[in-house]
């Protein structure tokens, strides 16, 4: 008997481990390693792409006044080829993983699944994905770099000289009862990029922004200005140096051709804030560009970020893909939690006459307005506790929303497990400063009486919607 109690608490206290004050996760900016960045490893296009190496030359000017002549050269494999813009995308998305993990391990090697991959990316399980992002990881993995006096080594503050391959990468999978399998796949850096980013020698990069990006060439641009800029709102570059560090085809020649393939990138990376213009320049002979980034972009990734837990930072990242800007995703995430933003992105797909899916987003989360899903039955239910003749409209909306999600059972286990909490356990969230925060990041109050609110809208009380008093008759 002593031991069945033992097993029912010890079950109590798994499951109230989804009762957390806080589950947080860093930052979606994150620090990747500065030479792999300036090398023009990915094509920013790659069907009709023929090249079976890419090459860029450049000089530059050390502190001491010395002359460097620099070359890269990087060559595709015979199988796999030279890596592409999908390719690029899964890269971001492996430092991502990286960043999460709390940075690179000495031993370079990162343990990984194609799912978590596929959800960084905002890709599903169907179709080919999961074959596509291992075709990327292969093709990377199966291309040599070269660089001659292009690599910074940031512990003797000296170029060096290195070839290299970026990872090798391991995939293997356990095979489980029923059939089932589960996969947990090994990728190693080289030694050299690893020595390199734990040297500090990084810099930073908004993968929710990248991500965001519509267009293979404003993405190639993004890395490689906001690489180059080194820490200043401008960079200048000559137009032939710039179709090397993209890069465009040889065949591209001419600056008005090479003009017209940036421009598109250059339209897009303006209206999404990046840049603030580029202009171009005859100096001498050369044709330049001139970059200025802006300062709202910079400072804005220089604030401390609001840091969300992996449920919620997949809800930013699906409002995001809809338009609406990385800091109000994660502002209204934060605010409201994922399982009421996910609502609003579901009803999304069913609406009519939506011209602007990011403006609805935004304005249905935080109002809290009705939408009715596929299924769900259209009616006027009784309001969740009286509210007075004076309410307004839109509390109104939130707790008939409400009404429908409590009889939906959405709330059933939280309030479960409350009412079953042994009373120490219990006691430390009466009244708590801090909202409760279950497993589908909905956001509690519970009150000295037992009673239940749920917040809607940023933690404040006046933001705290009642759900039900708990019975804890048959508490242990």
């Amino acid at each position: 008997m002593g031991s069945a109690r033992k097993r029912d608490n010890g079950a109590v206290r798994a499951e109230v481990e989804d009762l957390k004050l806080f589950e947080l996760e860093k930052s979606p900016i994150i620090s990747v390693e500065i030479n792999l960045e300036l090398i023009p490893l990915f094509l920013y296009k790659a069907r009709g792409r023929s090249e079976e190496s890419l090459e860029a030359t450049n000089v530059i000017r050390t502190p001491d006044g010395q002359r460097v002549e620099q070359y890269v050269k990087v060559v595709g494999g015979r199988e796999y080829g030279l890596p592409g813009p999908v390719d690029r995308d899964v890269h971001v998305a492996i430092m991502k993983l990286v960043h999460r993990a709390g940075g690179l391990p000495p031993d370079g090697v990162v343990s990984f699944s194609l799912y978590e991959l596929l959800k960084v990316l905002g890709k599903n399980r169907g179709g080919n994905n999961y074959e596509k992002v291992r075709e990327s990881l292969d093709r990377v993995a199966d291309c040599v770099i070269y660089a001659q006096n292009a690599f910074y080594d940031n512990e003797t503050e000296q170029f060096r000289t290195h070839r290299f391959t970026p990872w090798s990468v391991h995939f293997a999978s356990t095979r489980q009862g029923q059939g089932r399998s589960t996969e947990r796949h090994v990728l190693k850096f080289h030694e050299i990029l690893v020595r390199s980013y734990n040297s500090g020698y990084l810099k930073t990069l908004d993968t929710d922004f990248f991500f965001s990006l519509k267009s293979p060439m404003a993405k190639s641009l993004y890395q490689l200005v906001d690489a180059r800029r080194r820490g200043k709102l401008s960079w200048t570059v000559g137009v032939q140096q710039l179709r090397q560090l993209i890069p465009i085809p040889e065949s591209y020649r001419y600056d008005s051709k090479i003009r017209e393939k940036v421009e598109p990138g250059l339209k897009e990376l303006k209206r999404r804030g990046f840049l603030e213009r580029a202009d171009y320049e005859q100096r001498g002979e050369d044709q330049v560009i001139c970059f200025r980034i802006s300062r709202n972009f910079v400072e804005a990734r220089d604030r401390p970020q609001v840091a969300l837990s992996s449920r919620e930072r997949g809800t930013a990242d699906a409002l995001i893909r809809h338009g609406v800007s990385a800091p109000k995703a994660e502002k209204l995430v934060s605010d409201n939690g994922a399982s009421h933003c996910r609502r609003y992105l579901d009803a999304l797909p069913h609406q009519t006459g939506i011209t602007n899916p990011a403006g609805w987003l935004i304005r249905y989360i935080e109002n809290a307005w009705p939408v009715t899903l596929p299924g769900e039955a259209v009616t006027k239910e009784p309001e969740l506790s009286p509210i007075g003749d004076a309410a307004r409209p839109d509390e109104e909306h939130v707790r008939r929303a409400l009404k429908k999600r409590l009889d939906a059972g959405e709330f059933d286990k939280t309030i479960a497990d409350l009412e079953s909490l042994p009373y120490d356990q219990y006691s430390r969230f009466v009244a708590a400063s801090a909202p409760i925060v279950d497993a589908d990041e909905n956001r509690y109050y519970l009150s000295l009486e037992g009673d239940l609110y749920l917040y809607v809208g940023p933690p404040n009380p006046e933001n705290r919607f009642f759900l039900r008093t708990l019975d804890r008759s048959t508490a242990g």
